[in-house]
């Protein structure tokens, strides 16, 4: 799948119901991603190299599970967010019962930012749109769910 399409495809799933229903599918996708930035980190072409330092995330990311269900450390590729506030995620309202999960991408473990690809294709074209500013806002990182990478859940019971 061409990249513009798989982050395209990505960002505009449906928000309703159980989420994303073909992560057999994009984790494939994801992982190739992930072969071909660690390709251009290492390649001679400066503006390849360029490319992997926008589309490769370490820090850390939280992802937030409406309720307080246990967590499936399924390894899929999910959405997770690097923004410091998390009323800066659309979706999300504090006043219901959530789980906050905080993982660490790490060198050898990056997430895929987003933003980061955005940001690269701006350089190229200008006026690049791939989602809203309200989804903008969630700077959105793909990381897989394992639990070798998390660092906490804080379930917060709302009463």
């Amino acid at each position: 799948m061409d990249i513009f399409e798989l982050f395209k495809m990505w960002v505009n799933h449906p928000k309703e119901g159980s989420g994303r229903s073909n992560l057999d599918n994009t984790d494939e996708c994801w992982k190739k991603l992930l072969q071909d930035i660690h390709n251009w980190e290492n390649s001679e072409d400066n503006y390849e190299n360029e490319v992997a330092k926008y589309l490769l995330y370490t820090g850390k990311i939280r992802r937030v599970h409406i309720g307080l269900g246990e967590v499936d450390y399924n390894n899929h590729y999910v959405s997770w967010t690097s923004a410091e506030k998390l009323e800066d995620i659309y979706w999300f309202n504090s006043s219901c019962d959530h789980t906050i999960i905080t993982a660490e991408a790490t060198k050898d473990n990056p997430g895929i930012s987003v933003k980061g690809f955005i940001d690269v294709v701006k350089l190229e074209i200008n006026n690049f749109e791939l989602n809203s500013p309200a989804i903008r806002a969630e700077q959105e990182v793909i990381f897989p769910l394992q639990e070798k990478s998390i660092l906490s859940i804080e379930k917060i019971r709302i009463k």
